[in-house]
């Protein structure tokens, strides 16, 4: 990675880290998003924990939210784990939870949580059971040769001419949902019926004319930029400033509704027999040194409080927003489920 994203530094552990050799030697196998995120985490960011704990980290890559959930399902009923700590998405937390997928977590065998902003430790009734990773942006993305100023409305998807080569996630989750309630119908209230779902959909299918795919495989995407096969469109911000970096002509704007914000979030299996060593894990992930750290070399956007950070200014702004986020509606996907991509897919297909 070139530019503000330096190679990984000398990371100053907080008294709350344990020395080297203080903890009996095992070893914990921890998942996530593969190709560039798990092999970075894997060579930047666990061999600080292991150089801290004595407790080595096999690191694997894990498929898409919907086929690592149905994986975790069925080791579960098996009374096995296919990794002690797993990086999961909001949804993924949400359908774990109600099906009992998540061990208990115990808040005092992680002090460094407290560095977290609000909300970022996951609690109910029966205890504590996710902490947050890390935050990551989807931005309305632009081809700079086809388009030099930057876009300042969301609302500039549906007014300006785009050639007929905008790109959108097909997904239903993906935001463009909430994009077009926030940015139209003036917030969230009117996905709580499906009849305002409804309307929402309605207005997105007056972008279709605009759209040349509605994509599945964000690299098809991310070419199709590069190349000019596509002027604008949805993309994950850090992905695309990494493809920015590589001087490939590419804009990635915060409009003044604000970018999509989702949050990932550590879990640990139910039948992990690791647990002591993954609540270790987990804080040392959690100090603010790190967070920072991952934040310069993966480009995500922190979720420990920036004041505790050493993040300048402009490497802040390189990975993050101060402008109040757009967030996918979860209780309204999970509540409205099948129906709800029903409905968008038979939008997409039309």
């Amino acid at each position: 990675m070139t530019g503000m994203f330096r190679g990984m530094t000398a990371v100053a552990l907080t008294g709350l880290a344990l020395a080297a050799g203080t903890v009996q030697a095992e070893e914990i196998t921890v998942s996530s998003w593969g190709g560039f995120f798990e092999e970075t985490l894997a060579a930047e960011i666990y061999p600080g924990f292991t150089e801290a704990t004595g407790i080595a980290v096999r690191s694997i890559a894990q498929p898409a939210d919907q086929a690592w959930l149905t994986q975790l399902s069925s080791a579960a009923r098996a009374k096995k784990a296919p990794a002690d700590l797993s990086l999961v998405s909001d949804e993924v937390l949400a359908r774990g939870r109600t099906i009992g997928l998540w061990a208990a977590l115990d808040p005092q065998a992680m002090p460094s949580t407290d560095f977290l902003k609000d909300g970022f430790v996951k609690s109910d009734d029966d205890g504590t059971f996710a902490v947050a990773a890390l935050s990551f942006w989807s931005s309305f993305v632009t081809n700079t040769d086809y388009r030099a100023e930057a876009p300042e409305s969301w609302a500039e998807l549906w007014s300006d001419d785009w050639d007929g080569k905008l790109g959108m996630a097909s997904a239903v989750n993906s935001g463009l949902l909430e994009i077009t309630a926030v940015t139209h119908f003036g917030g969230y209230e009117i996905m709580q019926t499906r009849d305002g779902l409804e309307q929402v959909i309605a207005k997105i299918a007056e972008l279709k004319p605009q759209v040349r795919l509605w994509y599945r495989d964000e690299g098809q995407f991310q070419q199709g930029l590069e190349s000019g096969e596509f002027n604008g469109g949805t993309y994950f911000h850090d992905v695309a400033m990494l493809s920015i970096y590589d001087g490939n002509p590419i804009a990635s704007t915060f409009p003044k509704e604000g970018g999509v914000l989702s949050d990932a979030f550590w879990i640990v299996p139910r039948d992990s027999k690791h647990t002591d060593a993954a609540q270790k894990f987990i804080d040392y992930m959690s100090q603010p040194a790190i967070q920072a750290e991952m934040a310069r070399v993966l480009g995500v956007a922190p979720v420990a409080k920036r004041e505790l950070m050493d993040l300048t200014e402009e490497e802040f702004a390189t990975v993050s927003s101060e402008l109040e986020p757009i967030r996918v509606q979860t209780e309204i996907h999970l509540r409205e489920g099948d129906w709800l991509a029903d409905k968008y897919l038979e939008m997409i297909s039309q």
